[in-house]
């Protein structure tokens, strides 16, 4: 695995870490969706030239709002220091941080670009080994169960793309949400995506319309 991957992992590991089964070497793509009438609107990552389409209900914020979002919205103080503690790792990257945010679901879409790392079917092997390795440590007397829904990875002519989708359980608070991940090499840049909501979405369309 190239040393430019290894930045990632940590992300991953917060993220993803209750991954049990071999990821699915297949399309990511699988069901194609017209996207012209796709509804939705543009946002252009202005330091990296790129361009994102997301659902209509996502607006960009500043990393400084955003905390004051999320200082309203997570009544809980250990959730939202994980959650503020998540948004300091994300940004920690090496690259840049875009945060999106959808005041009506209370949906968050972090992007984040990192240096070029084209991801290979054994990386994606490797990657879901350390998250299985610290899945353990990181649940550790904790009240939250993770469920995979899927893991895949897709070799395309044109990009290279690690999917994975997790319900979370808060068996405390007796709530549930949503982790959607993505990692995408295109054209020379690689690109980390993490969404977080309260439903699980299709998101494959919007990523198909992204113009690296």
């Amino acid at each position: 695995m190239k040393k430019s991957i290894a930045p990632i992992l940590l992300i991953f590991i917060i993220t993803l870490q209750s991954c049990k089964n071999d990821i699915k070497i297949e399309n990511v793509f699988e069901q194609k969706v017209e996207t012209n009438t796709l509804p939705g609107k543009k946002h252009f990552l202005e330091e990296d030239d790129i361009q994102i389409f997301l659902p209509e209900v996502f607006e960009r914020y500043a990393a400084a709002e955003y905390e004051t979002v999320l200082d309203s919205l997570v009544k809980n103080k250990k959730q939202f220091l994980l959650e503020r503690e998540r948004l300091k790792n994300l940004r920690g990257l090496k690259g840049n941080s875009y945060i999106f945010f959808a005041p009506r679901v209370n949906a968050t879409y972090f992007v984040n670009t990192i240096p070029y790392a084209p991801i290979r079917k054994q990386d994606a092997q490797k990657l879901l080994g350390i998250i299985r390795q610290n899945q353990n440590r990181a649940t550790e007397n904790t009240q939250v169960e993770f469920t995979k829904i899927t893991a895949k990875y897709s070799s395309l002519t044109s990009a290279q793309v690690f999917k994975a989708i997790f319900r979370v359980d808060l068996k405390k608070e007796k709530t549930f949400y949503f982790q959607h991940a993505y990692f995408i090499s295109s054209n020379q840049k690689s690109v980390l995506l993490n969404l977080t909501t309260p439903m699980e979405i299709d998101l494959d369309p919007y990523i198909e319309k992204m113009i690296f």
